[in-house]
């Protein structure tokens, strides 16, 4: 198929179908996918079709669509993000078990300027916990991006903060120099703490994770009810299992890393 009169390509349009689901929106009709994807109503119709005929899309008994199988079948194969959710699964069940929170793995996908959850174990319903798999959060506003940003390169950090900040953070109160200092005291605690910055009542600490030379992967994380942080318990915890799953993806401790301090403040 040729490209649109816009300009736009064939698999540019797709994608716009793709992230037409969400969580919200898990079954669309043809119509409501013209729609969220901005297209017209023949397009839409035509792609949806072509993508259910392949397995991209399946249709539904009520004459929608939702996400096929082939897409999860091809997400399984030869994934890096796989593998390293898989690897972590250990690991996060340790901290899960012997903490009773919500744990989760997320890594960073500077393109879209969020982190993306790959691993989430879930101990109780907390309504105020938003981390979910494949979901997505700002970076500034979540322990685990913080955790991130702190031991990514120098301009990666000046960027994220000298550009427009998302709502979350920019209502916040916080400023960068503020968050300047908050990732320092990152790199030299390992971890790093926020409470009540996405929902008011929730709190969110996370650990980076590194792999070989030293470069960070992702972020184990816990979130849990603000009266419910120890963390003279629960940083000691979740730094072991980020070093013990940084030495699984190939990290051996370096000068100048400081991510596993192991006495944490108060």
């Amino acid at each position: 198929m040729a490209n649109s009169r816009s300009g736009e390509s064939l698999i540019q349009r797709l994608v716009r179908v793709l992230h037409a689901f969400d969580s919200d929106h898990p079954e669309l009709t043809a119509t409501e996918l013209a729609d969220r994807a901005e297209l017209s109503s023949s397009t839409a119709h035509r792609l949806a079709a072509d993508m259910a005929e392949e397995g991209l899309l399946r249709r539904t008994p009520g004459g929608g669509f939702r996400i096929g199988l082939v897409l999860w079948e091809l997400g399984q194969r030869s994934s890096s993000y796989q593998e390293f959710g898989q690897t972590a699964l250990p690991f996060m069940e340790a901290v899960h078990v012997t903490q009773r929170q919500n744990t989760s793995l997320a890594i960073l996908d500077d393109q879209e300027r969020t982190i993306i959850y790959l691993e989430r174990l879930i101990s109780r319903d907390v309504p105020t916990d938003l981390t979910k798999v494949a979901g997505r959060l700002p970076v500034l506003s979540t322990a685990a991006g913080l955790a991130i940003l702190a031991f990514s390169p120098r301009s990666l950090q000046d960027r994220y903060l000298c550009e427009p900040w998302d709502p979350i953070t920019r209502d916040s109160g916080v400023t960068e120099s503020g968050l300047r200092r908050r990732l320092a005291q990152t790199r030299t605690d390992g971890y790093v703490h926020l409470r009540g910055v996405a929902v008011a009542g929730s709190s969110g600490t996370a650990a980076p994770v590194f792999g070989t030379g030293g470069k960070v992967l992702g972020a184990l994380s816990i979130v849990a009810p603000v009266d419910q942080v120890n963390l003279q318990v629960q940083a000691p915890t979740l730094l072991a299992a980020a070093r013990g799953l940084s030495r699984q993806m190939g990290f051996r401790r370096m000068i100048g890393v400081q991510a596993f301090h192991s006495e944490p403040e108060g």
